[in-house]
């Protein structure tokens, strides 16, 4: 049962990678749009600068999960790196998990409410010239706490488990 549990975020968190990269695309897409339209058509798009943010926030958010899975998260490898599985286990359980459990927090919990009331009050892009709804990319930052929360809880099953860590250069 856990592992087939494990199997199913491992794959659940290899798409929100392949989705991050996706962003990444349609971040270049609409740069090299607006691009064209301003030095062609002599036209800029209003939009583009917002949608460009909108999808590097959905980068970060949904991307952080992956990068977690990959061993490429925010950690000190210059000490971390010379411990044993065991002792790596160990804090990555108590004092890690403790600073991932307040950092998602804060993102869920402060994250939660921006994204909600900008939703209850209808808030639509005040900048960019199209009115796009400003909850859906505010959502991304309780959603993404979410998600990198349960890639935490499966670093940690495999840590326990003495599953190797990924390596750096694998890719998507």
């Amino acid at each position: 049962m856990l592992d087939r549990l494990l199997r199913l975020i491992d794959r659940a968190i290899e798409l929100l990678g392949k989705a991050a990269a996706l962003a990444i695309l349609g971040m270049i897409a609409v740069m090299v749009f607006e691009m064209v339209a301003r030095g062609v058509f002599g036209q800029s798009m209003p939009w583009a600068a917002e949608v460009t943010s909108w999808l590097l926030v959905a980068m970060v958010f949904l991307g952080g999960p992956w990068a977690l899975a990959r061993g490429n998260f925010v950690r000190v490898d210059a000490i971390y790196e010379r411990f044993t599985p065991m002792t790596k286990a160990l804090i990555d359980t108590f004092v890690s998990t403790a600073l991932f459990v307040l950092f998602c927090g804060v993102l869920i919990k402060f994250g939660g409410d921006f994204a909600m009331k900008s939703f209850a009050m209808g808030e639509r892009s005040a900048t960019g010239g199209w009115g796009g709804p400003v909850w859906l990319p505010k959502m991304l930052m309780p959603l993404g706490a979410g998600l990198l929360a349960i890639g935490w809880i499966a670093h940690l099953l495999h840590a326990w488990r003495g599953d190797k860590e990924p390596s750096h250069e694998e890719g998507l």
